[in-house]
């Protein structure tokens, strides 16, 4: 049975979550109301999992977060009412080892929490699955510069990157690590919804050379432009002509219970893109992405996924590497080499 631990200043936050695991089966072993005692549960319960709000008395979050991960790394996720307008905080979590977030609901919070409960249980199973020596990785470490030159890269190339659970970290090196010169045409989906994909395109075009930005209906995607899936809208490739990816909002329904989902992007991009093609699908639970994936194989593209040893989470990657279409399975480090040497001398 996983074991978990509930920190929220909210006690009927507290009390509503605690219904939520249990009724899910899994062992809520204390639930407390400020920083202080969040550590001290979790370093004396010992639990698998901790769901963490980064507004509590006497330690925030994100000091929680830091000290726990110094003692004893932990998974855990975050959860809190002030990641919907501080969703800097939120990457603050992420970079100091948290697994995941879910925004606390600013509705009707009885109400709307229950809604997520779903959501709730399947990421608190996920990131309990994680291994905490994943957890302190550096992600300070060096890009690795890929061994083929950047102008060995054909023009109008084009990349779908799809991740999940620990999947900004691993976007956001890779991201750094693709050479601007190769101009490719970059499609980013990360499962995430709309309170953060736009701060999150953001970060990675402060933190990246490419011109990274929130895809928006009717865009348009050019030669050294990366663009990041609007939450809670699938993104489709319309076309591909004169050197630009056309790019459109579909609001159907959600694929793999998620929207925006990565097979969504990848097939559409395999039906529309007619020069070089990589896909590729980092760490995140479920299967989102394998069809993807096939579909970009089936249409001559070239495909790469994440190795389970480097994965928070080796689901998706797990799955794609299942259907045998895929042609490079990667550690994080190799991943951005990877796509550079899949477009060298490009014969799809």
């Amino acid at each position: 049975m996983v074991r978990a631990v509930i920190a929220d200043d909210s006690g009927v936050m507290r009390e509503i979550l605690s219904e939520i695991l249990t009724a899910a089966g899994i062992d809520v072993v204390e639930a407390v109301e400020d920083g202080t005692s969040a550590v001290r549960a979790i370093l004396e319960r010992d639990p698998d999992v901790a769901t963490i709000d980064i507004s509590m008395p006497d330690k925030n979050g994100l000091e929680v977060i830091e000290e726990v991960m110094a003692e004893r790394p932990t998974p855990m996720l975050v959860i809190s009412a002030r990641a919907n307008d501080g969703a800097s905080e939120t990457f603050e979590a992420l970079d100091r080892g948290a697994v995941d977030f879910i925004a606390k609901p600013s509705g009707q919070l009885s109400v709307d929490i229950w809604s997520q409960r779903d959501e709730i249980v399947e990421k608190v199973r996920a990131a309990a699955a994680v291994d905490p020596t994943t957890l302190t990785q550096d992600a300070g470490a060096e890009p690795v510069q890929s061994t083929v030159p950047a102008d060995r890269v054909p023009d109008g190339s084009t990349v779908v990157i799809g991740s999940s659970t620990g999947g900004p970290q691993v976007l956001e090196r890779v991201l750094a690590e693709l050479p601007r010169e190769a101009k490719l045409r970059i499609l980013i989906v990360q499962h995430m919804t709309d309170h953060y994909t736009g701060r999150f395109a953001m970060r990675l075009n402060e933190r990246t050379a490419y011109e990274c930005r929130e895809a928006s209906d009717g865009d348009t995607v050019g030669a050294g432009d990366a663009v990041v899936a609007k939450g809670g809208r699938h993104l489709e490739v319309t076309a591909d002509r004169d050197g630009e990816l056309a790019v459109a909002h579909d609001d159907g329904p959600k694929i793999h219970n998620v929207k925006p989902a990565i097979d969504v992007t990848m097939r559409s991009a395999a039906e529309a893109v007619s020069g070089p093609l990589v896909g590729a699908v980092f760490t995140g639970m479920g299967a989102d992405g394998a069809a993807g994936l096939s579909a970009i194989k089936a249409a001559g593209g070239k495909t790469i996924a994440q190795d389970e040893e480097t994965s928070r989470v080796f689901g998706m990657p797990g799955r794609a590497v299942e259907t045998g279409d895929v042609d490079m399975v990667l550690p994080e480090e190799r991943l951005a080499e990877g796509i550079v040497n899949a477009l060298d001398g490009w014969s799809g």
